[in-house]
């Protein structure tokens, strides 16, 4: 990705040792590199770097005043004819007086040294500043430190609304001479760039571009031959649209390795023109491990919700993901050319030892201007196509649709982030079998599309919580808030196990490195306390069992390398439902106090206890529509140009069948597939019964595709085809009882137990460890404290 194979080293470098200077400058201070500096030539050639390499976060280490509004330090205040007025903050004022007549009596040496400007968090309260200062405002002080520092490759500038990026760029020809730029980003800068700017010469050499939240259009940056160089575009919140988006991806192509569209107007229509233009060609699945995951097997077929058809083809141990050797890490392949090497490294599948690649500015910053050593050259060519994506914020994604990505993606996406889709895709009518106004959002029986098989370079993934708690988000109008939490992780979530009783687990990927769940409410009644505290059991087991197996191979002369599981868990809550006063009130509940009618309200008024006691009922409060009408000769059309053929519809013995013949085309192939209607028995579960309502009855018959491991163990047969739109939708019950007073007054915090919970398990580890020291072991990791020792983060 960032980096690449520089060239080789000379006789004196590989026979000579590494300077301790340069083993020690990392560990050192910052405030200590000033007097380092002072020492000799071979100490400032080694810690000047360090000093002068950001200028302003230097200036900020070195105790400049911020003087940002939202800081508690104050601006500068001067008398002006007997008044006080506000001047510009300390560090626009240190700024100006630094750029303007400081930085040129600095040598052209040290002046060298500086590499980034990085402005994020630096003079944001610039408004002041350039009201006062036409003449040196801050594009002004900018520009001219720029050309004072001959080495600038990386400029960070969000937040600046005032910042001229153009003029500041480049845009005249008294600039010609400015350094190249590799990382570039004007998040928020709130101006719209002009078509032009894209066709600077400073910028054609960008790896890092970030545009986000900025308004204007997109379309030039859609322009042929220009950025090059460009590896990592960011577009956040920019309206972008699917059209939009099929134009730069038709113009990138497989250059980019990271897109991020977050908050956008991207939908499932553009998941597979991602495959066909921007996912690398090669394919990284293999069978060499199949004994151990499983592996994924072709079927003829496909459909637009998933593509073309794929399956699991299980092993006798890979179901249960209690392989001995699932730990390890993959075998280094080898190239009959050293030279192949890089190249080939690009288009096959990661050992999943290596550390996880990141794409923000910071690791841009590192891994590009902190390399001298290699040409620009060497850093265009680390590319083979897309591997990080970033989708969080589009509602037109589905969760079906970011099962078709992984799907499309041949296993190349290393680092993926959606926090939250709905559960089933726009094109899914089931407003005659929902609850009126009701929406399900997560990623419930999407666990499979993770396993190794399907995504082997997986190794970073932000997801909607419901991956691993099986509890979607409810959205439905006429209930609270608390109401809603309560119905998901009750009613609901029983459904969904029903329909999907496998979640995401550590050891079905042990590839995996970082996972951040998202959308987590605060309030819980039990289920979502206890899967959170079990899946952080599962961890401390999993690194339990790590340990272990390093202890066994490492008795061996030459053992197996390991792989680290998951090593970063993120938590990430919404806001406390109980700090907004209505949260216990319906919709309607709330309007009536906020805009009251004729009649006044009551606390102890019988409106209170009727409303409470409402219930949606798809079939009493929500007019059904017409049934689609059956097709002539025995067949329906199920939406796509597929036909099915339902002899059920007909025969008479429908009642017991549990297979229709679906005949589709896929590229312009002909296909037949048997799909499951689901069982006939009067005894099978509520969710079941209702998919094969669904099917028969109501017609829903989109989506098909094989069925899944999920759903397989909730009954389907293997090797046989489902509805899925069907089968997802089965999991919303047709009616919505808002619970009890009583049920909701026993919703606790999230937060407060998984505090008590890690509190009580570090407790017993530290019990644990004291022992073992005593005894000369090594504590134990996993049971019986069950305490997790990976990087666990909380975000409220």
């Amino acid at each position: 990705m960032w980096r690449e194979h520089g060239p080789l080293p000379s006789y004196q470098e590989a026979t000579s040792g590494p300077d301790w200077i340069q083993l020690v400058a990392p560990y050192c201070d910052f405030e200590d590199c000033r007097a380092l500096c002072l020492v000799s030539r071979r100490f400032w050639n080694t810690f000047a770097p360090l000093l002068w390499r950001d200028l302003l976060r230097a200036a900020r280490l070195s105790g400049l005043d911020p003087g940002d509004g939202e800081c508690l330090l104050v601006p500068l205040v001067r008398r002006v004819q007997g008044c006080e007025i506000f001047t510009q903050p300390l560090d626009l004022a240190w700024w100006r007086c630094f750029a303007f007549d400081r930085l040129d009596k600095v040598s052209h040496l040290t002046r060298a040294q500086v590499r980034v400007l990085d402005a994020r968090h630096f003079a944001k309260t610039a408004y002041s500043f350039s009201s006062l200062q036409t003449d040196r405002t801050l594009t002004e002080t900018l520009r001219r430190a720029v050309r004072l520092l001959p080495n600038v490759h990386a400029m960070l500038l969000d937040g600046h609304a005032d910042v001229n990026v153009p003029l500041l760029m480049g845009h005249d020809s008294a600039d010609s001479g400015l350094s190249s730029l590799w990382v570039l980003s004007v998040a928020g800068c709130s101006r719209q760039l002009p078509k032009s700017f894209f066709t600077l010469p400073r910028i054609q050499t960008l790896v890092y571009l970030d545009l986000s939240d900025n308004p204007g259009s997109l379309l030039p940056l859609a322009q042929p031959g220009l950025l090059p160089s460009l590896r990592v575009l960011k577009i956040k919140g920019r309206e972008l649209d699917d059209c939009t988006l099929h134009q730069l991806m038709r113009r990138f192509g497989r250059q980019l390795w990271s897109l991020d569209v977050t908050n956008n107007n991207v939908t499932d229509e553009a998941i597979q023109h991602l495959g066909d233009r921007c996912f690398p060609d090669s394919q990284v699945r293999s069978s060499a491990r199949s004994e151990i995951e499983g592996r994924i097997v072709t079927q003829p077929g496909g459909s637009s919700h998933y593509g073309r058809f794929l399956h699991f083809e299980e092993s006798l141990l890979s179901p249960t993901f209690s392989h001995p050797e699932r730990f390890f890490v993959d075998s280094p392949a080898y190239t009959a050319r050293a030279d192949a090497t890089a190249q080939a490294s690009r288009g096959r599948r990661s050992d999943g030892g290596a550390p996880v690649v990141k794409d923000d500015a910071g690791a841009a910053i590192s891994a590009l201007v902190d390399l001298e050593n290699l040409e620009l050259g060497q850093r265009r060519q680390n590319c083979a196509g897309l591997t990080h994506l970033h989708l969080s914020g589009n509602n037109g994604i589905s969760s079906t649709g970011i099962q078709k990505l992984l799907y499309v993606s041949q296993g190349h996406i290393e680092g993926l982030s959606c926090d939250s889709a709905p559960i089933l895709p726009r094109s899914a009518d089931v407003s005659k079998v929902w609850p009126p106004n009701a929406s399900l959002s997560g990623f419930i029986g999407a666990a499979h599309c993770f396993r190794p098989a399907l995504s082997c370079n997986l190794r970073a993934l932000r997801l909607h919580h419901s991956v691993v708690t099986n509890i979607p988000t409810l959205d439905a109008q006429g209930l609270s808030k608390m109401e809603r939490l309560l119905i998901a992780e009750t009613t609901i979530r029983e459904r969904a196990e029903g329909a999907y009783p496998q979640t995401l687990v550590p050891d079905m990927n042990p590839r995996l490195s970082s996972l951040t769940l998202t959308c987590l409410p605060r309030r819980s009644s039990g289920p979502l306390i206890s899967r959170l505290i079990q899946f952080l059991k599962l961890l401390s087991l999993q690194e339990r069992a790590i340990q272990d197996l390093s202890s066994f191979t490492a008795s061996t002369r030459r053992g197996p390398t390991l792989l680290k599981g998951l090593r970063h868990l993120r938590l990430e809550f919404e806001p406390d439902c109980m700090d907004d006063g209505l949260s216990t009130l319906t919709d309607w509940e709330a309007e009536e106090l906020i805009e009251p009618g004729e009649g006044m309200f009551s606390f102890f008024g019988q409106e209170w206890a009727a409303a409470g006691r409402r219930v949606l009922d798809t079939q009493a409060s929500l007019p059904r529509r017409p049934r689609l009408r059956a097709p002539k000769s025995g067949e329906a059309d199920d939406g796509n140009g597929a036909v099915v053929e339902d002899h059920q519809l007909v025969a008479a013995d429908r009642d017991t069948a549990e297979f229709l013949t679906h005949h589709g085309n896929w590229n312009g192939a002909p296909f037949v597939a048997d799909v499951w209607t689901g069982p006939s028995s009067a005894d099978a579960s509520a969710v079941l019964k209702d998919y094969r309502r669904m099917v028969l009855e109501d017609n829903i018959r989109d989506g098909i595709a094989p069925a899944t491991p999920a759903q397989i163990q909730a009954g389907a047969p293997r090797k046989s085809f489902i509805y899925n739109v069907a089968w997802s939708a089965a999991v919303m019950p047709g009616e919505l009882k808002p619970p009890s007073r009583a049920e909701l007054a026993g919703m606790r915090d999230v937060v407060d137990a998984l505090k008590t919970y890690r509190l009580q398990g570090r407790a017993r580890y530290a019990q644990q460890k004291r022992q073992s020291q005593m005894s000369g072991n090594r504590a134990p990791l996993g049971a019986p404290h069950y305490f997790w020792t990976g990087r666990l983060q909380v975000s409220t």
